[in-house]
């Protein structure tokens, strides 16, 4: 808020988000670990803007424009909008700047534009921190504020809406602070399957088939929780031929696309826009139709030169490795064996990514009697020919659809999947092959029934 206006009382925006069923499951935390990477009036990547905001709104801060509260390493803000806004980017200078200054610190953008971390600012009276887009068509949006008791983060708030914040629409403008960074798009363990990233908000995403042959999104919270509501991830056309799917960066632009494979053995992608969607038509990545007999599509840099490639199952057991070549294509010639001895024939379920922290990517999967066992990745297209169990106790037995990725965003890759009754568990990684015992819920509502091969 401005410094130079009295307090205005906020009425707080009611967003209704429908719901099918209810999950009841173990209570788990949001509470996300603050970032400390930026130096202060430094640059600063979006990640660690809203890991900052996400600090204050879980300590629950009183409005106090005569107050201030720190940050993580004891630097004093003013406890009231634009202290938010200058804590959660790390200002030095002139720590407290009010919404008449913060332009002084940034430049204007199209709203179409806004990415995490950029802000609505009034100019005379409130500025708001924009969290992501909440569906592919940037109608509706999530944003943290601290214009009145607690620190709040509100998501589904239309674009248009009259007011954000009591405080009218047209009042607003975007801006873009000018040291802010885009978060760097290759992610550090295991290659892609540690950052499925559509929306390109830095928060590891999950998206799904419905039985109807619809893919939708779910945006990832970077909490170990996603949004109740799924987005389309194609403008047209419908995946109820596409089976096996996979996402990565399959064609080397930074943007998170899909890949999957079609009734008669086609090997197609469809590329990320980066906001949400893929194209809608996709392209073959391999020529002919040699995939029918794959199952178990699983993609990651798995022999470490920096591309993403593919790997599969044959009916008979054998797992393969098709290197990709960085542009949405995979080698042609036949895929080359991972494991020296033994065999995949037992294994379901199969999912990659760095698991064990070495920087290599490796495989899990499930056996039969519930086991859950991690083949630790060699980092030259083979994985060790002894799996170890991922689990100190507990069993898979009743999950399916197993999915891996950095869902609570600290820095280990954890394993997701759905049980039985429709809900979605994430399990959190150890970061030493290992993951947690218990399950906690990803949705605070909602049911993934009818979703099918999660990626």
């Amino acid at each position: 808020m401005s410094s130079k206006v009295s307090k205005f009382v906020r009425i707080a925006l009611a967003a209704s988000i429908a719901a099918s069923g209810a999950i009841a499951t173990t209570a788990f935390t949001t509470t996300v670990a603050q970032a400390a990477t930026s130096s202060v009036d430094g640059q600063i990547t979006r990640s660690e803007i809203i890991s900052r905001a996400q600090y204050w709104l879980d300590k629950g801060l009183q409005y106090n424009q005569g107050g201030n509260y720190t940050d993580s390493s004891g630097r004093n803000y003013r406890t009231d909008c634009s202290g938010y806004v200058s804590m959660a980017w790390h200002l030095g200078t002139n720590p407290n700047p009010s919404t008449r200054e913060l332009p002084g610190y940034a430049h204007e953008i199209s709203r179409a534009d806004l990415k995490a971390g950029d802000i609505l600012n009034s100019f005379n009276d409130h500025v708001i921190l924009f969290d992501k887009w909440d569906d592919a068509a940037h109608t509706t949006f999530s944003y943290y504020s601290f214009g009145s008791t607690p620190v709040k983060h509100r998501t589904g708030i239309s674009i248009n809406a009259a007011t954000f914040d009591s405080h009218p629409n047209g009042d607003y403008k975007a801006l873009r602070y000018n040291k802010v960074i885009d978060d760097a798009v290759t992610p550090p363990n295991g290659g892609a399957a540690s950052r499925v990233d559509f929306n390109g908000d830095g928060k590891v995403d999950i998206a799904g088939k419905l039985t109807d042959g619809q893919l939708l999104q779910w945006s990832g919270n970077g909490n170990g929780t996603i949004s109740s509501s799924g987005y389309s991830l194609v403008p047209t056309g419908n995946f109820a031929p596409v089976s096996d799917l996979v996402a990565a960066d399959f064609n080397g632009d930074g943007k998170t696309d899909v890949a999957g494979k079609l009734t008669d053995g086609q090997l197609l992608m469809w590329a990320g826009n980066g906001n949400g969607t893929v194209s809608a038509s996709g392209y073959a990545m391999w020529p002919g139709t040699g995939f029918a007999a794959v199952s178990g599509l699983l993609a990651a840099d798995f022999n470490g030169d920096g591309k993403v490639d593919i790997a599969g199952k044959l009916t008979d057991g054998q797992l393969l490795m098709w290197a990709g070549n960085g542009n949405g294509t995979v080698n042609g010639a036949a895929g080359n064996s991972m494991v020296s001895t033994g065999n995949f024939g037992t294994v379901s379920d199969m999912v990659a990514g760095d698991f064990n922290n070495d920087g290599k990517a490796d495989v899990a999967g499930k056996l039969s009697d519930g086991q859950l066992l991690q083949w630790s990745g060699n980092g030259n297209g083979t994985v060790s020919s002894s799996g170890y169990s991922m689990l100190t106790s507990g069993s898979f037995a009743s999950v399916s659809d197993l999915v891996a990725g950095d869902y609570n965003n600290d820095g280990k890759v954890d394993i997701a999947g759905k049980l039985t009754d429709g809900q979605l568990l994430q399990w959190s990684g150890n970061g030493n092959g290992t993951i947690s015992s218990s399950g906690y819920s990803m949705l605070t509502s909602g049911t993934f029934a009818p979703v099918n091969n999660l990626i």
